[in-house]
């Protein structure tokens, strides 16, 4: 009985998910198709939201191009290019600096003498 019931249960939701899979993979590829064709109707139609149209070859790509305002560097920051083209910056008591371990510059007076007994 159990058994029963865990397939009435379990098929219906398999069944559900598959067609899901398979109506987003199929809308991708009709999607897809329509691009490369030019169908001018995707432009008038309510499914999808285009906000720019661009002719180039195929195989092109369209990269966004922004300006960038510089801050001039009061000498208290470090400009710094990120990954992503912005550039950042960064306080200068921020970054590590080396420990150096210099013994003979903190040494200020010179070297006691012994006093004879």
């Amino acid at each position: 009985m159990e058994y029963l019931v865990t397939w009435l249960i379990g098929l219906p939701m398999l069944v559900g998910i598959g067609w899901a899979v398979w109506y987003y993979w199929n809308s991708s590829n009709t999607l897809d198709a329509r691009i490369r064709n030019g169908d001018l109707e995707l432009l008038n139609s309510p499914n999808y939201k285009i906000t720019e149209v661009v002719r180039a070859p195929p195989g092109s790509s369209v990269e966004k191009v922004t300006s960038q305002v510089i801050v001039p560097n009061g000498g208290n920051f470090i400009q710094q290019r990120l990954p992503d083209g912005n550039i950042a910056l960064i306080p200068v008591n921020s970054i590590p600096r080396p420990v150096r371990s210099d013994l003979q510059s903190t040494h200020t007076s010179p070297q006691l003498q012994e006093l004879p007994e």
